[in-house]
């Protein structure tokens, strides 16, 4: 102990050099976004919800996400139910259920066997079968070559924020007969 403050009171009596102290800064700061989560983790809304006993939590924002994995499709049974997003289920538009994306974001979902790709929005919650990332309406399975196999290796990547607004409006006014409402 006594070489502790020893050593402590020669560093008190011969401060570091600047260039020194330079260094120091650098690597705290350094630490400390490594430490804050600043790196590449993607950040936590705070909402989550609970399914079979898992936790999953919703992403403040989907900036940047990208995600390598299987595809699945589903149908017939959830035709009608009413989604995560409050939307009623239809089978044959071009949708898609993601664990923790936040609801009504746009991907780009990219069949990496056949290259095929499609826009699509997230507007439910799944898929909850281990090992699968993403769960595609029939429509948007059909679309990028998912339906017959059932599965399918994919990479989703979010749509940058600046161009959601842009798929949001066009879908309304596909919705409502070519025009677009006015707030």
């Amino acid at each position: 102990m006594s070489r502790i403050i020893r050593a402590l009171r020669h560093r008190l009596a011969f401060p570091p050099s600047v260039k020194r102290l330079a260094w120091i800064l650098v690597a705290c700061v350094f630490l400390a976004t490594q430490l804050s989560g600043c790196g590449s983790h993607p950040k936590r809304s705070g909402k989550s919800y609970v399914i079979k006993g898992k936790r999953y939590y919703i992403l403040a924002s989907s900036e940047g996400f990208k995600e390598k994995g299987l595809a699945s499709w589903y149908g017939e049974p959830f035709h009608g139910r009413k989604t995560a997003s409050g939307e009623t289920y239809d089978m044959n538009e071009v949708t898609a259920a993601h664990k923790t994306l936040p609801l009504h974001t746009w991907v780009e979902v990219v069949n990496t066997e056949t290259k095929q790709s499609l826009l699509l929005r997230i507007n439910d919650r799944g898929p909850f079968i281990d090992g699968r990332i993403i769960d595609l309406s029939k429509e948007a399975a059909k679309k990028l070559g998912v339906y017959r196999p059932g599965t399918a290796k994919v990479l989703v990547k979010a749509v940058p924020r600046t161009h959601q607004k842009r798929l949001n409006d066009k879908r309304l006014k596909a919705r409502n007969g070519g025009r677009v409402a006015s707030k």
